[in-house]
């Protein structure tokens, strides 16, 4: 039977995503390019390119939960959105771990700052006082959204023009930089060479949200002291950061559930995946193959009850496309 390691699993489901990221975007740009007239060939929006939209989706959550209506606005962006919520619960930051292109380039960095061998190890004080940043981002999103806006200012913002074209401010955010945003883009490239996943660790406040939610999640790494030889490769290889290696169980709210600790282990169950619910030993795949299943079951189910698509009339879309 042909075996794959965690590395070789998570790089290649990272890099399929990663890919169909890419061919998103490629739809996306003909879509806008005929919602502005520039070309004559109807493209259909990509859905999934309103997975780029959390904090739009965080509002249309707020207000599935308090009114009870599914955005009709950007549909997709919040079903992806309640995925990955429930993926993280499930099988913790299964999202960042295997799905997100982010770590994706990240991981590629990172391989890259390892030929340089100049690698920085953050740890201690200076690792709590990096972390700081993400949280507070976190925390403002989640408090502006819950707590002070009213129903009626979200119901506001998911029918403002700024929200219909949010997916095509991207497109021009990207594709026409100014200086200052090149410059903090190289910043945090350069840093991520040399501190490893230095914007999945510090600063990504949806990376922040769902490892809060992670925390209640069943599935854990566990460590057996016993057999444990104190090598460190565990710890060096955690994308998190974390000191797996003096840990019983790996609970902490950086785990992306990767499982690469437990590939680069020597020492076979010293590192399992583990059911705390009922304490048994299950396949470290499960966070893989859970996370890519809750993505394709909430798509699916999307599809079916026609909340993926936005029913908008093309014709409104386009005058807001046209006044961008």
């Amino acid at each position: 039977m042909l075996k794959i390691s965690p590395a070789t699993l998570r790089n290649s489901i990272q890099c399929i995503m990663t890919l169909f990221c890419v061919w998103v975007g490629y739809r996306f740009y003909f879509f806008y390019e005929f919602m502005i007239g520039n070309s004559d060939v109807a493209v259909i929006k990509p859905g999934a390119v309103e997975g780029f939209l959390p904090i739009s989706a965080l509002l249309s959550f707020k207000r599935l939960l308090t009114e009870g209506i599914y955005d009709e606005v950007h549909p997709a962006g919040l079903t992806i959105f309640i995925a990955v919520l429930v993926m993280s619960l499930l099988v913790r930051k299964g999202f960042c771990g295997y799905l997100c292109p982010v770590g994706f380039i990240s991981n590629i960095l990172n391989r890259i700052g390892l030929t340089t061998k100049r690698i920085i190890t953050v740890k201690g004080k200076i690792e709590f006082a990096l972390l700081i940043p993400k949280y507070i981002a976190m925390t403002f999103f989640v408090y502006a959204v819950f707590v002070k806006m009213s129903i009626k200012d979200v119901n506001a913002f998911i029918h403002s023009g700024y929200n219909f074209t949010a997916e095509a401010k991207m497109l021009h955010f990207f594709s026409h930089l100014s200086i200052i945003s090149t410059l903090l883009i190289a910043a945090i490239v350069v840093l991520s060479i040399f501190i490893p996943y230095f914007w999945c660790r510090f600063l990504c406040p949806y990376g922040a949200l769902l490892g809060i939610i992670s925390k209640a999640s069943p599935v854990a790494i566990k460590r057996n002291e016993d057999l444990c030889i104190n090598c460190g490769k565990c710890t060096k290889a955690c994308p998190g950061g974390i000191q797996v290696e003096v840990k019983d169980t790996i609970n902490s709210a950086e785990c992306v559930g990767c499982t690469q600790c437990i590939g680069s282990c020597p020492v076979d169950n010293c590192l399992t995946l583990t059911d705390r619910l009922s304490r048994r030993q299950i396949p470290w795949q499960t966070i893989a193959i859970g996370a890519v299943f809750i993505l394709l079951l909430y798509y699916a189910t999307a599809v079916f009850t026609n909340h993926w698509n936005s029913p908008m009339p093309v014709e409104m879309l386009r005058n807001y496309y046209l006044n961008l």
